[in-house]
């Protein structure tokens, strides 16, 4: 078993962990106790202690006082987790696929028809700046995902050479540097839809098919509402999941 070296941070010590548990075959389906997993990996308890509540909140195992920490590896075996995966790249990875992404358009535009969301009325502008990334798996179009920013909100012209496409993080720090106020958080909302002939054209799926959509809201620290976005699934290489955590 390997051993984590340089005093690592509990989220290097949770990674060794679920490769234990992938492995292992612990008696009453129960990890060692944290004096035990210090010690095979050779870090401290209180680095141990923050990597296994990191893993009872994701639903991996549960912590039970006076028991021990009970594995759960069907939460191992469940795939494209939207409760825990932002990154669209990462969440294709997970489900098995070759992931890459590419930008179909960015610039700005005084229209919003083509979104079918009510947007609030404080997010209204004479103008927005639209960029467009389509996620693909195994070189298949999987997610189109199209985000608009309001001109009034904008401290500057976006350059096209520092468009984000290839992380979550990366979005963001766009957002932050280009956007008057920090991002602080997103509401996001999923939906039943039938695809348009754009979206159709696009995501390579019949017109009027069946999809699921997601519209997302960032808000900055002081709740003003910076950017929306609305994104496509396709219906057959997306299966969408989620854990919930039913003892606490």
């Amino acid at each position: 078993m390997s051993r984590i070296k340089y005093s690592p941070l509990y989220l290097e010590a949770k990674t060794e962990l679920i490769k234990m548990i992938k492995k292992g075959d612990f008696k009453n389906n129960k990890l060692p106790p944290e004096d035990k997993l210090s010690e095979m990996l050779g870090i401290s308890r209180s680095t141990i202690r923050e990597a296994l509540i990191t893993l009872d909140r994701e639903g991996i195992i549960t912590k039970k006082q006076g028991i021990g920490n009970l594995i759960h590896r069907s939460t191992l075996e469940t795939k494209m987790r939207i409760d825990l995966i932002r990154d669209f790249l990462k969440l294709l990875d997970d489900g098995g696929y070759k992931a890459t992404v590419k930008r179909i358009k960015s610039g700005w535009t005084d229209k919003l028809t083509q979104f079918d969301t009510k947007i609030p009325s404080s997010f209204r502008d004479k103008k927005y700046f639209l960029i467009e990334f389509l996620y693909l798996a195994n070189s298949q179009p999987a997610i189109l995902a199209i985000n608009i920013i309001p001109e009034s909100v904008l401290n500057t012209t976006p350059q096209s050479e520092e468009m984000p496409f290839d992380s979550f993080k990366k979005y963001l720090s766009f957002l932050n540097k280009y956007t008057d106020e920090e991002i602080s958080h997103s509401i996001s909302k999923y939906a039943p839809g039938k695809a348009n002939q754009t979206i159709s054209k696009i995501l390579k799926i019949k017109e009027s098919e069946p999809i699921i959509k997601r519209e997302e809201f960032y808000y900055g620290i002081f709740d003003k509402l910076l950017c929306y976005s609305e994104i496509f699934f396709h219906p057959h290489l997306i299966s969408l999941t989620m854990i919930h955590k039913l003892n606490q």
